[in-house]
């Protein structure tokens, strides 16, 4: 068999494209706005803006909705947008104790200053399907709440706050940079720094970051951490104003934040806690945990667990790097294939194998003692697979 020309061309590519459109609108059911996907399925935007790097929920819907629900998908749309955009400024740093929490929960400490707030979450019931969703009327089950006179909402105070006031909490060294590493412009290095692993982690797809940092969990690693905290809520997006360079707070964005303090000490003689931290977009608190395991493992600088290389996590958990290279494989790959089935039938016809199957010596007229040695090479040495050029 020779070579296969592509000669499908550029509308059977446009015919594909439609196909795919049409799965969406085809049916009887109305279709699905971005109102409807921001508002209704705010953890998937939130997790495509998480890894998308871009906070804009609306597009976020916009994505989900052209991706029919594939996140990854949705949040390669949102960085080719990004990749667009001018920037104009840059933000202040925020601390994270300003941050409007609608959801607090410390697993470390019962009685936290400002109390547990469980907030809106189906964490402490049972996981059962509700039929009730199928064909019910939307009803707002806290419409008959008391909600008058709640007050100001409360600044908390950072837990691991009060383990640092103890000198409790091992410091990592303060990087000997200028500016933070922003891994959008810059390619990362290894060994990286942590402002750029804890970048990487938060653009990092939500399964991978979920799987690297339960690998710790199940004995492939030493961080079994206990969370100091999870808060989910608004955080202030400050810039120095043009005219006055006083701070101003411009919007919010919703975020997940994640601390925890693992038993491992730096120190013989002043054993102290490690740690580790974990921030990203929107209502996501499974990510932001597994970003703290995995800030926490790689700080332990090892190379024997996959969670503690950070060059290996952070190859690993780009989702824009495992899905193109992944579905990369379904692009032609005639000429590589053809070169490598032509070897293997090279081989079996060195061999006296037919195609049908092995063939005995005598069959092919041939005996032992007239092979050759490139004959009798090891079966390992066949190729097997091959790397093509646009690997």
């Amino acid at each position: 068999m020779g070579y296969v020309a592509v000669t499908a061309g550029e509308e059977i590519i446009e015919r594909a494209e439609e196909l795919f459109e049409k799965q969406r609108v085809e049916g009887e059911a109305d279709d699905v706005t971005v109102d409807q996907l921001e508002g209704q399925l705010g953890r998937l935007t939130a997790q495509a803006m998480s890894e998308g790097g871009l906070y804009a929920p609306q597009l976020a819907g916009l994505a989900v909705k052209q991706a029919q629900g594939d996140t990854v998908e949705a949040s390669f749309l949102l960085r080719a947008y990004r990749s667009t955009l001018e920037r104009y400024d840059e933000t202040v740093p925020v601390e994270p104790s300003e941050m409007v929490a609608s959801r607090r929960v410390s697993p470390a400490f019962k009685d936290v200053p400002g109390g547990q707030i469980l907030g809106p979450t189906k964490d402490y019931t049972q996981r059962l399907l509700d039929f009730g969703l199928l064909d019910g009327e939307p009803e707002d089950p806290t419409e008959d709440w008391n909600t008058e006179d709640v007050g100001e909402p409360e600044e908390l105070t950072n837990v691991m706050e009060l383990l640092r006031e103890e000198g409790l909490v091992d410091e990592p060294d303060a990087p000997d940079v200028d500016e933070p590493t922003d891994t959008t412009r810059e390619p990362v290095t290894h060994p990286p720094a942590r402002d750029a692993v804890l970048q990487e982690l938060a653009r990092g797809e939500t399964g991978a970051v979920t799987a690297l940092g339960y690998s710790s969990l199940r004995g492939y690693g030493q961080v079994h951490p206990t969370l100091a905290e999870v808060r989910v809520g608004h955080l202030p997006v400050k810039i120095e104003h043009p005219l006055t360079g006083d701070e101003v707070t411009v919007c919010h964005t919703e975020v997940s934040e994640s601390e925890a303090v693992v038993p491992v000490y730096a120190k013989r003689d002043d054993p102290q806690f490690a740690f580790g931290y974990g921030l990203t977009f929107g209502r996501n608190e499974r990510k932001a945990i597994g970003m703290t395991i995995l800030d926490a493992a790689i700080q332990l600088d090892g190379v024997e667990e996959p969670a503690e290389n950070p060059e290996f996590v952070l190859d690993v958990v780009d989702g824009m790097d495992s899905f193109g290279f992944i579905e990369h494989l379904k692009l032609p790959h005639y000429v590589t294939f053809q070169s490598t089935l032509d070897r293997i039938r090279a081989i079996r016809e060195r061999r006296g194998l037919a195609d049908e199957g092995r063939v005995d010596a005598s069959e092919a007229g041939r005996n032992d003692d007239t092979e050759t040695e490139e004959d009798n090479r090891p079966a390992e040495d066949a190729p097997l697979a091959e790397v093509s050029d646009d690997d």
